[in-house]
């Protein structure tokens, strides 16, 4: 592990770490909250979905443990793609009772959140972009790199736009599913 990733990697956990608070301290008001408030099933699929894609983005990380040095491009990069996470999770769950039900301000919400995840992963799948043509992958890697991340962003792009409750969260839930599968089977 280079010193490098040293430093860039606790700036980026920091971050990522907040995320993972905030959607945290969201579960945990929701349960505070239960008797007062109807969960519901929409906004913890998210909440889930946000937990399971920051702890993928962390084991992805390390990929980059030789990095030789940190530009300030690279600093930004990561800032950029930690943030949007954060502001993410800020938006699952409600800061007060403003609304009826949990799915009641996700559905509301779901847009911004959902298109932080996707705008996060996109700006992570630069790297290795480039790499599939500057050191030649095979077409089997490329397909299945390409399939994947082209499931998961239509799954996104459902859960941001759809008006049903039931279609977001089938689109949710299968994209909970489609990460923590590819996850299991890659990392």
């Amino acid at each position: 592990m280079s010193e490098a990733f040293g430093f860039m990697f606790a700036f980026y956990g920091l971050l990522l770490g907040l995320a993972v608070a905030e959607v945290a301290g969201g579960f945990s008001r929701a349960y505070d909250e239960r008797h007062t408030r109807r969960l519901g099933v929409v906004a913890p699929l998210f909440g889930i979905l946000l937990l399971v894609d920051l702890i993928t983005f962390w084991m992805n990380a390390w990929a980059y443990r030789e990095l030789a040095e940190v530009s300030y491009l690279v600093a930004y990069a990561v800032a950029v793609v930690a943030l949007l996470y954060y502001f993410a999770a800020t938006q699952v769950f409600p800061k007060a009772a403003e609304t009826a039900t949990l799915d009641d301000h996700i559905m509301s919400h779901r847009r911004e959140v959902a298109f932080c995840v996707l705008a996060s992963n996109l700006l992570t799948q630069i790297p290795p972009a480039i790499s599939a043509f500057t050191t030649p992958w095979p077409p089997s890697s490329i397909a299945l790199w390409a399939g994947l991340n082209l499931t998961y962003y239509v799954l996104l792009s459902f859960a941001a736009l759809a008006k049903s409750k039931r279609i977001v969260g089938i689109a949710v839930a299968a994209a909970i599913l489609l990460v923590t599968g590819a996850t299991a089977l890659f990392a």
